[in-house]
């Protein structure tokens, strides 16, 4: 296997403030759904998925930042003492038109403060769900040309848990309750992963946790945003890439994570998907969706589930090891990976 491969894991969520508190909860079936004080068209409190740490009325913005920060924070020992100089960091966001608007330049700013220089950002990606991947695909290019060296880190950070957002979210129908029960539940959630060349994990004294045998990423021409029935066509050239991928070597996955929330559009797209590629698909077909335990947490949902997939592989049958992760924008940008867990010895 010759892809590149995961070294670290950051993570911070509603259910967990490290990774193993995360993933713990998660495999748990741990949920943090509650009321807020923000009301639907009918009066009923909107229920959000939100890090009780934080105070409730903190803008997206410095919701954002304090949950990237603590995500960042499990990574910083494995930064240091690394040779050359700060690591590249490609770095997932909301898409532009859902909740309130995030102030990147001030949460960059906000979010890098503790990690004394040791990162510099590439790029960000503001393509909310398919942001992850596409940090991902831009990494994993940067690390294959030399151009990023031996190590980059991709995340990715997003919250629709502060009170302009879940206004936003009422005003759009778009909240599960007795208005809609076809509806969402808001989350936030932020994540890092490191990602090394192959090769390069002895010399720099790492230990690999998985191997990215894939990334692809497609554009649905009718995303849920136009309120049209939808062919799927977007999230099945995804797949479909994945499939005549080398480096996966057209072997069916053992899973799938989906970064979706609970809306049935997703479940349809998915489903359209699916009939077009099913020699990707596991048998008999497993999907998880992470709006189940996380609501919607928008753009940091990619890295918790490539997360949650290395840990399902481990308690699951021995076999069950690759895992196939996607996520579909409201606005139609899609991404996808195929990540395989590395057994220890």
């Amino acid at each position: 296997m010759s892809g590149e491969l995961v070294v670290g894991l950051g993570m911070c969520t509603p259910v967990g403030t490290s990774t193993r508190m995360t993933l713990a909860s998660l495999r748990a079936g741990l949920v943090r759904f509650a009321e807020t004080s923000v009301k639907d068209a009918l009066g009923e409190p909107v229920r959000a998925s939100r890090l009780s740490l934080l105070t409730p009325s903190l803008s997206r913005t410095r919701r954002m930042a304090a949950l990237g920060r603590q995500a960042l924070s499990e990574l910083l020992p494995l930064l240091t003492g690394l040779p050359g100089g700060p690591l590249p960091l490609y770095l997932g966001l909301p898409e532009v038109g859902m909740g309130a608007e995030v102030q990147q330049e001030s949460m960059l700013a906000d979010l890098l403060a503790d990690t004394g220089g040791r990162l510099r950002v590439v790029k960000t990606y503001v393509a909310g769900r398919a942001a992850f991947f596409e940090a991902l695909t831009a990494a994993q290019a940067d690390l294959r040309s030399g151009k990023a060296g031996a190590l980059a880190l991709v995340g990715a950070v997003d919250s629709l848990g502060d009170p302009t957002s879940l206004e936003d979210l009422v005003s759009a129908r778009l909240t599960l309750g007795p208005v809609n029960r076809d509806g969402r539940i808001p989350g936030e959630a932020a994540g890092f992963v490191a990602l090394a060349r192959p090769g390069a994990t002895t010399s720099l004294g790492l230990e690999p946790l998985g191997v990215l045998l894939g990334t692809a990423l497609a554009v649905e021409p009718t995303p849920f945003t136009q309120q049209a029935p939808s062919m799927a066509e977007g999230l099945t050239n995804v797949l479909r890439q994945l499939r005549q991928n080398r480096e996966a070597g057209a072997r069916r996955v053992d899973g799938v994570l989906a970064c979706q929330p609970g809306e049935s559009f997703w479940g349809t797209e998915f489903s359209r998907a699916y009939l077009c590629n099913t020699a990707l698909m596991p048998e008999p077909l497993c999907v998880e969706v992470a709006g189940e335990g996380l609501g919607d947490a928008g753009a940091g949902t990619g890295p918790v589930m490539l997360g949650v997939a290395l840990h399902r592989a481990r308690w699951k049958q021995r076999g069950d090891r690759r895992t196939l992760i996607y996520g579909s924008s409201d606005g139609g940008r899609i991404g996808a990976c195929i990540v395989e867990l590395i057994p220890r010895n």
